[in-house]
């Protein structure tokens, strides 16, 4: 049985949407509102996020797929369309990893399937450093500015409001099941059903030619590149985002 909080509406196909980190599932509030009318849209907290109840201590990414999973059978949503944004799109593969039965399209919202590079897991202990340090506070004070192209965004201090709820145990938790996790790009290449690879021309973490790489590995892969986009494609453009990712339900 799931212990995952969900939010849930709409009427139709599901699509589950999974938060990036260190956020919980309100981050979809509005951007979800944009396909309730033809589709059952689901948004979780992952374990440890927003409401739901946290893992045992030094967990891994494998575990929280298997929370995932258990979500999906419990809530009877077979054949959904899974959508991760960044750690949720880390999560998404392995989910895919252990049962690609359960899903018919894949999103990855600015994601990726390779693993951590040495210098992004060096970045990875210092924020470790960071939070057992100085806290939770300290870190998303200074963390989700980079994530906006534009560091005046108006969602920038909303996204920040939502990511000082998560516990230092959980923003540790997840730094290092991020920073041991293995490459997917098997996984990504094994799945035969339509993938979406959604991602911004200004990333940082995720280049534009790092997606096109992995697109040409897909058995059915199409990628779009948001303009004048970092990170935030739901928040930077929600529109240019929601519109591609209805053409690409659409489509057989």
């Amino acid at each position: 049985m799931s212990t995952l909080f969900s939010r849930q509406r709409g009427k139709g196909k599901p699509i589950i949407f999974i938060h990036g980190f260190p956020l919980h599932q309100a981050i979809w509030d509005d951007f979800g509102e944009k396909f309730v009318e033809e589709h059952t849209v689901v948004s979780i907290d992952l374990p440890g996020f927003g409401k739901s109840q946290a893992l045992r201590e030094n967990f891994s990414l494998d575990d929280v797929a298997d929370e995932v999973i258990a979500f999906v059978l419990a809530h009877k949503l077979p054949d959904s369309v899974i959508v991760g944004h960044s750690l949720g799109g880390y999560v998404a593969l392995y989910v895919l990893e252990k049962r690609p039965d359960l899903f018919s399209k894949l999103i990855l919202f600015h994601s990726t399937a390779y693993a951590d590079t040495d210098e992004r897991k060096a970045s990875r202990n210092k924020v470790v450093d960071l939070v057992k340090k100085k806290g939770v506070i300290a870190f998303t004070s200074s963390f989700i500015t980079p994530l906006f192209a534009d560091p005046e965004h108006e969602d920038i201090e909303r996204v920040r409001q939502v990511a000082a709820t998560t516990s230092a145990e959980t923003v540790i938790g997840y730094t290092r099941a991020m920073r041991d996790r293995r490459e997917q790009l098997k996984t990504l290449i094994s799945f035969k059903k339509p993938t979406l690879l959604l991602g911004g021309e200004k990333d940082a973490g995720i280049s534009p030619e790092s997606l096109k790489e992995q697109g040409k590995a897909c058995q059915k892969a199409e990628i779009h590149i948001l303009r004048n986009v970092a990170h935030m494609g739901m928040f930077e453009s929600a529109g240019e985002a929601a519109s591609r990712i209805k053409e690409f339900l659409e489509e057989n």
